[in-house]
């Protein structure tokens, strides 16, 4: 056991990347992960890392040891925790202004392939790694070491691919938990979000009769999960079922009034389907939760209602929102 931690301690102060440590109840090793740290003492790891595990402790690169003390953020989706390990942790990497074509992985270089926004989702990139076997999520780079966001794996049909997730999103998360390991750890059990999370894979892929399949199953699985609504809904969209659509975008509203991109998808579906007066209500509830999400949702709204002056509508009808 000496050893081994001397051999990590060295590794660490030679320069590599933070490495999350987790345990299980008896204090055994359950996994090694890497990590990174940001400001503040925060530190993001891989969600997957801590699933059963009893305690935590990240090793920084310059050889400290930090207890896990809570878990401050959690984004399924992305597949990232993020860990509050006490002010003393070092700042960690600085953030990268705007991704190059070549990036840094856990294990080796990559590419970027393409960059998008699924609407389910966000902004996503597809990384090229060069037929290199990618196993493992973590922390994403720039060729100079700046920290650009987050390295993703999602298995789709037996394959793994890799995704980057950008540092935007995992900023806007920052201190919004404050949960215990236990208590985090009796929220969420594996093997049922294991539909959804192929669900995730094959919509990043764009495989959306994949991920028809899977978000059906895990609505069945997890009905009160309000995102695997909101993602079914917006695999049925593209696959031009749009009754079906409306009706999922509407439940993910009802399990979670406070999620803005559901709000948003909802109104812009209700608007598409010709029912202004339900995409407004929509809006109003934006401008309460979001302003972001709340004015494209407008600009919609307005745009539609410009089509139907031109056709001749009644203008009271269409009348412009504030």
């Amino acid at each position: 056991m000496r050893l081994s931690l001397f051999i990590i301690l060295s590794c660490s102060v030679l320069g590599a990347e933070p490495l999350l440590l987790t345990y299980d109840g008896t204090g055994r090793l359950l996994r090694q992960d890497r990590a990174v740290v940001r400001p503040g003492g925060y530190a993001l790891a891989p969600r997957d890392a801590l699933l059963g595990a009893a305690s935590a402790t990240l090793l920084d690169d310059t050889g400290g040891i930090h207890p896990v003390l809570w878990i401050s953020a959690d984004d399924a989706d992305a597949g990232v925790l993020e860990l509050y390990v006490g002010a003393q942790a070092p700042r960690g990497p600085d953030p990268a202004s705007a991704p190059g074509k070549r990036v840094k992985t856990t294990d080796h270089e990559a590419s970027i392939r393409y960059t998008k926004e699924s609407g389910g989702f966000g902004v996503i990139s597809r990384l090229d790694c060069g037929g290199a076997a990618d196993t493992r999520s973590g922390p994403l780079y720039d060729e100079h070491g700046l920290l650009l966001g987050w390295h993703a794996i999602k298995v789709v049909d037996g394959q793994p691919l890799a995704f980057a997730i950008p540092l935007a999103r995992l900023d806007a998360i920052n201190a919004t938990l404050h949960l215990s390991l236990a208590q985090w750890n009796s929220a969420h059990d594996p093997t049922r979000e294991a539909d959804y999370q192929r669900g995730l894979g094959h919509l990043w892929a764009d495989d959306f009769d994949g991920a028809l399949y899977y978000f059906r199953k895990a609505t069945e699985t997890q009905p009160g999960n309000a995102r695997a609504w909101y993602h079914l809904a917006f695999a049925e969209g593209k696959l031009g079922h749009g009754k079906a659509k409306t009706a999922s975008y509407r439940k993910a509203v009802e399990l979670d009034p406070s999620f803005p991109p559901a709000h948003y998808y909802l109104g812009f579906s209700l608007l598409m389907a010709g029912d202004r007066d339900g995409a407004v209500k929509e809006y109003e509830q934006l401008k309460k939760l979001d302003a972001g999400w709340a004015l494209r949702l407008k600009l919609f709204i307005d745009a539609a209602h410009v089509d139907i002056l031109d056709k001749g509508k009644s203008h009271d009808h269409a009348a412009q929102i504030d």
